[in-house]
C-alpha cells in the first residue's frame, strides 16, 4: 500500500496540465493533514510535476524530461577538440 505522501504525488500526477492546486484542496480531497499535503506539493515541485508562481499559485505542469548530459574530464575535452 502506498504512503499518504505517495498517494498525493500520484493524485497530483493525474491532474490535468494547468490545474491549480492548493494545500487545503489536496488535504481535503485525500483526507490528510495540511502539513503532509504541503510537504508532498513541495516534493512534486522538486520533481517537476507542479510550479509555484508568485501571485498565481501552484499549477500542475507538464513534466520535463531531463536530458542526460555526459560528464567529460578536461583531458577528454582536449582530445575531442584536438581530434
Amino acid at each position: 500500500m502506498a504512503t499518504k505522501h505517495e498517494q498525493i504525488l500520484q493524485y497530483i500526477d493525474e491532474l490535468p496540465i494547468g490545474e491549480k492546486i492548493s494545500v487545503r484542496q489536496i488535504a481535503k480531497a485525500l483526507a490528510v493533514s495540511e502539513g503532509t499535503a504541503y510537504r508532498a506539493i513541495k516534493d512534486a515541485e522538486n520533481k517537476g510535476y507542479v510550479s509555484t508562481i508568485e501571485r498565481v499559485g501552484t499549477i500542475r505542469i507538464e513534466r520535463k524530461k531531463k536530458e542526460n548530459i555526459e560528464k567529460l574530464t578536461f583531458a577528454e575535452v582536449v582530445n575531442i577538440v584536438d581530434g
